[in-house]
């Protein structure tokens, strides 16, 4: 049996939907991803799906579920219809598993992909960079993130607690490339994963890089400002969310004070964090 699943949007959207694509993979499906294909070539190193593509599919598939409210997509008696963004309070994972009957079915929490590289294991700490931590500073929205001296405390901090630090910067910081010398610059999602996997500590806000770094199991701080972490949290076992719960999310609306995103707070809560307290 034949299944194509259609997700348009960003590396954190699409990350979101891989539980699904792997759960269709264990049921005996044959798998086709229509969205953006470089954010699914991970879903196809970790078996997830058989291949991702960025133009409308001419073949004939027994299953079609659709993450969007425009139902004119694929219509059809075997088409499935889900609203990309919940109507509730609940994980996002959760609620696009719900909507589809998986709510009792398993999923991986770490992406199994290392593998694939021909690197070490996530696990494997010893073959690690001594005490590196990646820092991302963007984020699909503006609106979701601190000023950038935010950032430069952090990395002050950072490097006084024994690490070693650099950024990590791609097309959403372009503007960021000629501030931040101590960064690196890429685009690939695999080759952002390749590069995660040589942290010991990630630190970002709610980016797509943020739910990758997350989902390969590397220690991973996520910052929250004004999208709510009960929703759009990572898929993961080793994150730790900072937010600011003195008012509600207010995304995309978000207001001008913005305190959820003041940076002496931010950086006073990531300090308390034992993450930081090495062995």
């Amino acid at each position: 049996m034949k299944a194509l699943v259609c997700r348009m949007g960003g590396l954190g959207d699409s990350i979101l939907i891989y539980p699904v694509l792997e759960i269709l993979t264990k049921k005996g499906y044959e798998v086709t991803v229509w969205g953006n294909p470089e954010y699914f070539r991970l879903a196809e190193k970790a078996g997830f799906c058989k291949k991702a593509i960025f133009y409308e599919p001419k073949e004939e598939f027994g299953l079609k579920i659709i993450f969007s409210q425009n139902r004119e997509i694929l219509s059809g008696d075997n088409s499935i219809y889900i609203n990309p963004v919940p109507e509730e309070q609940i994980w996002i994972v959760d609620y696009y598993l719900k909507k589809l009957g998986f709510q009792n079915e398993g999923f991986s929490k770490t992406l199994p992909i290392a593998h694939s590289f021909r690197v070490f294991k996530v696990q494997d700490s010893k073959k690690k960079d001594n005490n590196l931590c990646i820092i991302h500073p963007g984020s699909g929205s503006k609106k979701k993130n601190p000023d950038l001296i935010f950032f430069f405390e952090l990395e002050r901090f950072l490097k006084n607690s024994g690490f070693d630090v650099f950024f990590l910067l791609g097309p959403a910081e372009m503007e960021l490339v000629k501030k931040i010398k101590n960064s690196v610059y890429l685009e690939n999602p695999v080759e952002i994963a390749k590069t995660l996997l040589k942290a010991n500590l990630y630190i970002g806000l709610d980016s797509g890089v943020s739910h990758l770094s997350s989902y390969l199991g590397i220690p991973s701080i996520v910052i929250f400002g004004p999208t709510s972490p009960s929703v759009w949290h990572p898929i993961g076992e080793n994150f730790q969310i900072i937010w600011y719960e003195g008012c509600k999310a207010c995304f995309p609306d978000v207001c001008e004070g913005r305190k959820c995103l003041d940076s002496e707070s931010l950086l006073s809560k990531i300090k308390a964090l034992q993450i930081y307290q090495k062995a």
